[in-house]
């Protein structure tokens, strides 16, 4: 395969599949990292850390989103300047999407540092994992620089159309914190704090990593003296698309962080349980989530290009990967899940492997839902329409947090709280569905 790939031109389904199986690979590999560091922290130190771990991870993961969302601007941002072969703009794009993440990465590491104590406790952690997690929260806001850089490189090559690479430096980051995490935690015994330092100190490394790769793959790349002036002009531009990607991102993530709140309502046996099912559930989810995120590279370069009718065609690709892969790993769950989760603790008790079953069974088995509305949200950020996925994540995120509130907190029942996530796929998907059709009929009649 090409060091890059042009996807202006060929069949979508075949361009859409060879972009996103390095990236789907990478992915699954990213998983891979984070079963094994929560099997490391379960194992090593016990149900009370593991509950620790999962207890920020919806922090964790907003913060990431937020991060993920500002780069992926600029991913689409490149590859739009990709599309129309214009260099001077590609390395400006990503100069100013570096300027926009330090800024916003700084202000959210002084938050972060300040509120970490008091975020958890509104979130209900009870006081068992309360000081473990504390920690790990603290640690991930001080090394927000480490994940900004990763994800910048990260989105720079998939802008420019080679999901390889990132997929070979996420290879990186992945081994080495694995080998960080047995290391802290296993090792010198750092406890939950070291599986911390594990992720920040490998994502730093592949960081370094892709910055060697871009620059000598793509020469275009190599900046200039004036390529590192402040641009108003792009950087706003840069803004208006990142802050609605990086928004929906929170958002998304936002419904995560009230349902641990929930889940924390029902113990600390719960909270383990909740961990380990969110990390095997993910293996379903997150490939979609990849499909998606290839359509709007896709998208952003044939609308770059001046090739909308290939968009539609692109989005009736997705929808019929997003079909098959979901499939596959629904079947695989069922017959699967139950038995994964007794990977995560020496012990895990007739409870905890319940739990982990109806959650998998409920969020994670349907995933075609996650994969249609993941399509429509993506292809709209790939025709600079952020705003309209924007609202897709609005009322994704108002629905997740109806039928989770109801279900923990009026019926207490946890069957309700999961079903918060299929809900919620198909609240998101409705707006950005009826979007798409009318942009799409307008742009083809132009």
């Amino acid at each position: 395969m090409k060091k890059n790939l042009d996807m202006t031109e060929g069949k979508p389904i075949s361009l859409l599949w060879a972009f996103t199986f390095p990236t789907l690979m990478g992915n699954l590999l990213n998983q891979v990292y984070s079963i094994t560091d929560s099997i490391v922290v379960g194992r090593y130190l016990g149900q009370t850390a593991l509950a620790a771990v999962g207890s920020t991870m919806p922090v964790i993961l907003l913060l990431a989103a937020l991060m993920i969302g500002i780069n992926v601007g600029v991913g689409i941002i490149i590859s739009r300047y990709f599309g129309q072969k214009n260099e001077e703009l590609m390395r400006r794009a990503f100069v100013n999407s570096l300027y926009l993440g330090l800024f916003l990465s700084a202000g959210m590491m002084v938050l972060g540092l300040t509120f970490s104590g008091t975020i958890l406790r509104w979130m209900g952690t009870p006081e068992g994992p309360l000081q473990e997690a504390t920690a790990y929260l603290e640690i991930s806001f001080i090394t927000m620089i480490c994940p900004l850089m990763y994800y910048l490189f990260s989105s720079a090559f998939r802008g420019l159309g080679d999901s390889q690479t990132a997929l070979y430096c996420l290879i990186v980051s992945v081994l080495s914190n694995i080998g960080l995490d047995v290391l802290f935690v296993a090792v010198f015994r750092w406890g939950v704090a070291g599986s911390a330092w594990a992720t920040a100190l490998a994502q730093a490394l592949s960081a370094v990593v892709a910055a060697v790769l871009l620059f000598r793959k793509y020469p275009m790349m190599r900046m200039r003296r004036q390529d590192l002036r402040l641009h108003g002009k792009l950087l706003r531009q840069i803004t208006v698309l990142a802050i609605p990607i990086a928004v929906q991102s929170a958002f998304n993530n936002l419904g995560n962080l009230v349902a641990q709140s929930a889940v924390n309502l029902f113990g600390e046996a719960t909270m383990a349980a909740y961990t380990a099912a969110s990390r095997i559930g993910t293996l379903a989810l997150m490939p979609v989530e990849t499909i998606g995120s290839s359509l709007s590279v896709y998208a952003s370069q044939n609308h770059g290009a001046g090739k909308p009718q290939r968009i539609r065609q692109g989005v009736r690709a997705s929808l019929q990967l997003s079909l098959v892969v979901s499939t596959v790993l629904g079947v695989f769950l069922l017959l699967c899940g139950r038995q994964m989760a007794g990977l995560f603790l020496a012990e895990p008790s007739a409870e905890i492997l319940t739990v982990v079953q109806r959650f998998l069974l409920i969020t994670a088995v349907p995933g075609i839902l996650a994969g249609v509305m993941q399509v429509y949200q993506q292809v709209l950020r790939g025709i600079d329409r952020a705003n309209q996925a924007l609202m897709g994540g609005v009322m994704q995120l108002i629905t997740k947090i109806a039928v989770v509130a109801v279900g923990a907190w009026g019926m207490q029942n946890l069957d309700v709280v999961w079903l918060g996530w299929p809900a919620s796929f198909v609240a998101g998907t409705v707006i950005p569905y009826f979007c798409f059709q009318k942009i799409a009929r307008e742009m083809e009649t132009e």
